[in-house]
């Protein structure tokens, strides 16, 4: 009798969270071996259920396996008189470890005489229990496929989903089947899949046997596990990019994609239960909404190009699922109810739905919703709103900023509304939103993104807000809007972002209340030293770059390592100091000082600081654009530094063509005699260490060959030499000519004295230049210096000196 009272209370205790076994009542209250066993069983299996137990649930599961297999064993050492395990006793373990989830643990196992921890998780155990028991039956002579039923086939499909993670499908991920094989889904494959391929291929299986086997027909649970197990594979971007490495991937293989190939499915029973029983059709509803929600969140984390416009998609079927259940909920609410009473009828819509749930056990998804009440709608997660819009801010599409603020209102009205249950707007939320007006072009976009850092500090901070004080604005929020501002083209942003960050200390120096911990962080500086950077402002947005870089700095060498810039952020400064327009030397003395001060701190022991070849370029291009008396030598000394470095081994510090056309800038405008010979030296230079030359080269080339002011006629033939050489190059490189290779070579041709030679070459260039649609009115006033009156008017055939009176193709291919 005490097993019988036993079975009965643990079933009642337990019924939300154990698929209660299909036991009719006579054989609850059977006295036979086997009930008496379960019953046992199910006594520990139940402690697998409750969240917030005393019991661990993995000792549990292993110990109601345990009592599993003693059954089996009692059961044959005794000639099968005692009792035999039924579906029922499998039935109750398997579920044990269904509730487990995602858990893993390790257990010990033997080998070749030697113990050994092995990682287990609830697929491995279950698996290996439907294996035990095909064994068994089979022994037994009975049909161990004829005995499985959709019930105990979900709780397998529902193991897979929860125990998968981020894993990209891909051959490398299969492992060895060994005894899995035995299970009738694995027999024809030769490989052990992914947890997500594994529960789509018992769906198949299931769905080719239905009719054969009518028990096993997948239900609207079945399609919703397999898709929560891709959505659970789907790997962020993140996780893509690293373990592709340039690997493409089948448009099949992306795990949201397989995913939502089930959807129609469920949107099939959907269909039919919309004439049925109304408690049917909420079910199903929700099997459908959490099914959208799971392929939304797989969407927001895969970072592909159209999961922005599939997140939008996915969140607006959810709520129009939601919208349906509001309709249904205040019908129920107007039938479940007497004129003049509260109390409800035993016959009303309510009664039923509450019953259903109480009696029949329904639970799709453990943990998510334990049970579904008939005056509560269905509305969207909080975790769905913010899928759709973490989705729609990574995008960076045009529109993408105003469709995430406008979910995020939704979200705050219904948490005003009082009916969203455990749901609550999230800071992420918010921060995704600022996130994605940050990145937005449009007018106005940083405007808005402190608008909603102002809505979040008015929620924490306003009495009359008192649901909303776990809503504090992070660091996060407070630096998404300095970036907003830093990529602002607003005339005052540098300033709107500086006092953003002088926000963050005032809060973070705040007492009581009105205290913050958002202290500016390393992020929260680079960005406003871009912002600097940005805002154009020539000298002064250098120095104050340059002096938040300093602050970094000093903080780095107070203990906070944290603060150690990155060598990116030197190099823009570096180069914010070239875009000086001074008649002085500063900028070049600042731009050194700081190479001097990068090498210091490398000098330390911080490699990451150590200045590369992108340093020096750009201190290079610095001291090109100053055109101080002495810039050549200045390059010159670096451009030497650097492959003295490289030459000793550092293969990182290869100048590059930018290094070499940077030094070349600086010879053209430097002071220094025979440029021409000094250009053909370093074109020869950098040939020498496998620098390609580019266009912008051979023009420098060209053009310091052209600008030389010789008066020894010999000397002006040998610089015209140069230029010719460099030319005929660059007509034969892989790379073209442009207007400003003709212009510079017409000028060149200057050099040459006065003959039928020269008027040949200056012709035939031109002709060239004009074939080619580069003739610019440089060009043509370069020959009047080159041609006499006669010559040009009839190489023009006019008297004009403008492109525009000429035939149009002969300009076409140069930018207005």
């Amino acid at each position: 009798m005490y097993h019988k009272l036993f079975l009965v209370l643990t079933i009642i205790l337990f019924a939300d969270a154990i698929i209660v076994p299909k036991i009719s009542s006579t054989q609850l209250f059977a006295s036979d071996p086997t009930s008496l066993f379960n019953a046992d069983i199910l006594r520990i299996a139940s402690r697998t259920a409750t969240k917030k137990s005393n019991f661990n649930p993995v000792h549990a599961a292993n110990h109601s396996h345990r009592m599993m297999k003693q059954m089996l064993e009692m059961y044959h050492k005794s000639g099968m008189k005692t009792a035999r395990p039924n579906v029922e006793t499998f039935r109750i373990v398997l579920k044990a470890y269904s509730n487990l989830g995602g858990r893993k643990w390790e257990d010990e196992h033997e080998k070749d005489g030697r113990i050994y921890q092995m990682a287990l998780n609830a697929v491995d155990k279950m698996e290996s229990i439907l294996i035990c028991w095909r064994d068994f039956e089979l022994k037994e002579g009975y049909d161990y496929e004829k005995q499985l039923d959709t019930d105990i086939l979900n709780l397998v499909l529902k193991a897979y989903a929860r125990c998968g993670h981020q894993e990209i499908p891909l051959p490398s991920s299969r492992k060895d089947v060994k005894n899995v094989t035995k299970l009738p889904w694995f027999e024809k494959l030769p490989t052990r899949l992914t947890y997500a391929e594994c529960a789509e291929n018992l769906l198949v299986y299931m769905r080719e046997h239905e009719k054969d086997l009518p028990n096993i027909a997948p239900n609207e649970k079945s399609y919703a596990y397999v898709i929560e197990a891709w959505s659970r594979q789907q790997p962020s971007a993140r996780k893509y990019l690293k373990e592709m490495q340039g690997k493409e991937l089948n448009g099949n293989d992306v795990c949201v994609i397989r995913g939502s190939r089930w959807l129609p499915f469920i949107e099939r029973f959907y269909k039919r239960a919309q004439t049925g029983d109304a408690v049917k059709r909420r079910l199903i509803r929700r099997t459908l909404l959490w099914s959208y929600s799971d392929i939304l969140d797989a969407w927001a984390r895969s970072g592909v190009e159209q999961a922005a416009k599939q997140a939008a998609r996915c969140i607006s079927k959810i709520e129009e699922l939601s919208s349906d259940d509001v309709k249904d909920v205040n019908l129920a609410k107007k039938l479940a109810t007497c004129e003049g009473c509260n109390e409800l009828k035993h016959d009303s819509w309510e009664y039923k739905h509450q019953n259903s749930f109480d009696h029949q056990n329904i639970e799709l998804f453990h943990g998510k919703e334990k049970f579904l009440s008939p005056f509560n709608v269905i509305y969207p997660s909080d975790q769905s709103y913010t899928s759709a819009i973490l989705a729609l801010s990574r995008s960076g599409a045009k529109d993408a900023a105003v469709s995430a603020h406008q979910l995020l209102n939704r979200m705050l009205e219904l948490y005003d509304s009082g009916d969203w249950g455990n749901n609550r707007p999230t800071l992420l939320a918010f921060n995704s939103v600022i996130s994605a007006y940050a990145k937005s072009s449009a007018a106005g976009s940083a405007d808005k993104a402190e608008g909603i850092l102002n809505q979040l500090e008015g929620l924490c901070f306003d009495k009359k807000y008192p649901r909303y004080k776990f809503l504090k604005p992070d660091t996060v929020t407070y630096n998404s809007v300095v970036t907003a501002w830093s990529n602002s083209k607003e005339a005052a942003a540098v300033y709107n972002a500086e006092n953003i960050v002088k926000r963050m200390e005032m809060r973070c120096n705040a007492v009581g209340d009105k205290f913050l911990d958002v202290q500016p962080d390393p992020y929260t500086y680079s960005s406003l030293i871009n912002a600097w950077i940005r805002s154009g402002l020539g000298v002064t947005s250098a120095e104050k770059a340059e002096e938040l870089l300093k602050t970094m700095i000093q903080k780095y060498y107070c203990g906070d390592i944290k603060f150690l810039p990155h060598q990116k952020t030197f190099s823009q400064i570096i180069h914010a100091w070239g875009r000086c327009s001074t008649e002085d030397d500063i900028p070049v003395k600042r731009a050194m000082d700081l190479l001097h001060l990068m090498e210091k701190i490398s000098s330390e022991g911080v490699d990451g600081l150590k200045p590369d070849i992108i340093t020096y370029s750009s201190l290079i291009d610095t001291i090109a654009k100053t055109r101080v008396k002495n810039c050549y030598d200045l390059a010159l000394e670096l451009l030497s530094k650097i492959e003295s470095l490289y030459k000793a081994g550092d293969k990182s510090m290869k100048p590059n063509v930018r290094t070499y056309s940077s030094v070349f800038h600086c010879l053209l405008y430097s002071e220094q005699q025979n440029k021409y010979l000094m250009a053909e030296k370093l074109l020869n230079r950098m040939k020498t260490l496998g620098v390609e030359p580019n266009s912008f080269t051979y023009n420098y080339v060209i053009n310091c060959a052209a600008s030389e002011t010789l008066e020894d006629e010999e000397l002006k033939v040998e610089a015209f030499k140069v230029a010719l050489k460099a030319f005929t190059s660059l007509r034969r490189s892989n790379f073209v000519t442009d207007c400003y290779t003709y212009n510079f070579f017409l000028k060149a041709c200057a050099l040459l004295p006065s003959s039928s030679i020269r008027n040949k070459i200056v012709t035939e260039a031109f002709r060239e230049c004009c074939d080619e649609g580069k003739l610019t009115d440089e060009a043509l006033s370069r020959l009047r210096y080159c041609l006499d009156p006669t010559s040009l008017r009839s190489l023009l055939q006019c008297d004009t000196m403008s492109v525009h009176d000429l035939n149009p193709q002969w300009s076409a291919q140069v930018r207005v």
